[in-house]
């Protein structure tokens, strides 16, 4: 069995801002310091084997105390990164909304198939994802392995390990700072937390 304890990164000065910030290393606000001292905290008492993040500087900052605490070297991979906003990276979507409104109709329209100009498509991200994660499983049996990532790799690994299909993607909320944990034995999926921030 592996146990997965995947984090959502702290708030950010994109997230607060309401940019889309996929592939933007945009840094953590006042909010998202104060939610990886609390997830450290929170964690510190846990057996924790592995901890990855993305080469982005919000998930190795909301870890780094944690990972200090473990004394753990953290691995980073650009294959659990969010999704690609390509030229829309940095963008609040009402600006996009606003500027390119032929680009929200093929958003609407192609749904998980639309691929952002010069980024990737939900579907392309899932299909990384998915990849990285089978990756880890296999590498990781009987530990457990701490994910800090982003929002919608977060929705795309619980869609991988609950159907194997993108389609459940927004039928789970992820926020900022927020930890879900998920338990894989035999290619069978049980979640023990989902979005948990009560912490």
């Amino acid at each position: 069995m592996i146990k997965l304890i995947l984090v959502r990164h702290g708030t950010t000065i994109c997230n607060e801002g309401g940019a889309l910030s996929g592939l933007t290393d945009s840094k953590l606000s006042g909010k998202g310091k104060l939610q990886a001292i609390k997830i450290a905290q929170y964690l510190k008492d846990e057996n924790i084997d592995k901890i990855y993040t993305t080469p982005f500087s919000r998930t190795k900052e909301t870890v780094k105390e944690l990972a200090e605490i473990k004394n753990i070297q953290i691995e980073e991979t650009n294959q659990l990164n969010e999704i690609n906003f390509g030229d829309f990276e940095g963008l609040p979507f009402n600006a996009i909304k606003e500027k390119w409104p032929e680009e929200v109709e093929k958003m609407i329209n192609k749904g998980f198939e639309y691929k952002y100009p010069n980024g990737e498509s939900l579907v392309d991200t899932f299909t990384r994802v998915r990849s990285e994660v089978k990756k880890i499983i296999s590498e990781n049996d009987n530990s457990t392995v701490l994910i800090c990532s982003h929002g919608g790799t977060i929705r795309n690994i619980i869609s991988y390990l609950l159907c194997d299909d993108y389609k459940h993607h927004w039928n789970f909320r992820i926020d900022n700072g927020s930890i879900t944990e998920i338990e894989v034995e035999n290619n069978f999926a049980v979640i023990n937390k989902l979005n948990h921030t009560s912490f």
